[in-house]
């Protein structure tokens, strides 16, 4: 698979299937979306292509910015190994935001790159205050030779969506969230300097600056791998503002099982399995620390 990095300029060099959508998260709706266009690329000898953006495109000109689930770079990793060919990376600038449904359409899509059929959920919007949608796709499908439309994909009565898992990973329902992931939950993040509390009392922890706008799951304790230099280890996370001991802000503390390498300044991946118990205050330092030893008993023993 190749990445490729365009703009409104841009113009292919080979004719595509293209699926669009945000596919944060790359949920087993945009697994199901993703496959198709892989099917029908294949079937018609044409790369299986993704139109994707350089920041989501919710945060490019919001002031409350959306939280992920997923990186670029996790997102693509997954598209290579569902068969995607290229992935075509563009700013979500005013410029391209501006564009009505025709524009992007026919301008863009059909003329520039070269796009031969579309591969869309039920709901996707597009163009100037998305007045593109599916019904808009289907009066103008002479445009392109195939329209897929991936009809919505629901579970316990809801539809799957990068909301409902956001919902669901805030919850602390970590279990959930990865099933309609079709992966688990994970977060990369530089282990920086702490307090050393965890080293005193015989638990030290990594504790982690996130790499991105990540979703942050319910404050707790988390069962979680930790993988390091390639390596994956057991680790009990805890996830909230430690309130027994009054520190500050939001706190990612890992506890890697059988490990005492020194891993200041490197980048990990932090993976949510489970979730443990809420986070809670203790009388002392001592009432913490035999929970923490309880945590690590059950990690320990998955």
């Amino acid at each position: 698979m190749i990445v490729i990095d365009i703009d409104l300029n841009y113009v292919a060099e080979k004719n595509s299937i293209i699926a669009l959508g945000n596919f944060d998260g790359v949920h087993k709706g945009h697994r199901k979306l993703l496959e198709s266009t892989v099917k029908i690329a294949k079937e018609k000898k044409l790369k299986s292509a993704v139109l994707g953006f350089k920041s989501h495109s919710s945060n490019m000109y919001s002031e409350n910015k959306k939280k992920i689930l997923t990186t670029n770079t996790s997102k693509f990793k997954i598209f290579s190994d569902l068969g995607i060919d290229i992935v075509y990376l563009i700013d979500f600038s005013k410029e391209f935001m501006s564009m009505s449904p025709m524009e992007f359409l026919k301008d863009f899509l059909q003329e520039k790159l070269k796009v031969k059929g579309l591969v869309v959920g039920y709901d996707y919007t597009f163009a100037y205050k998305k007045a593109g949608d599916v019904n808009y796709l289907k009066e103008h499908s002479y445009l392109f030779n195939w329209l897929d439309i991936i009809e919505e994909q629901t579970w316990q009565g809801q539809a799957i969506s990068s909301s409902l898992i956001r919902k669901l990973i805030s919850e602390g329902k970590i279990k959930e969230a990865n099933f309609l992931l079709d992966s688990n939950f994970t977060v990369m993040g530089k282990v920086i300097h702490n307090k050393g509390l965890g080293q005193k009392m015989g638990y030290p922890t990594a504790n982690l600056e996130l790499c991105d706008n990540y979703i942050i799951p319910r404050y707790g304790v988390y069962d979680t791998d930790i993988i390091v230099d390639g390596k994956k280890y057991k680790a009990a996370t805890s996830v909230g503002t430690n309130p027994t001991v009054e520190d500050d802000g939001i706190k990612i503390e890992a506890h890697i099982l059988n490990f005492n390498d020194n891993i200041y300044g490197k980048t990990v991946e932090l993976i949510f399995l489970d979730f443990i118990r809420p986070e809670l205050v203790f009388k002392n330092i001592d009432e913490l620390f035999k929970q923490i030893n309880l945590d690590v008993k059950k990690v320990r023993e998955r």
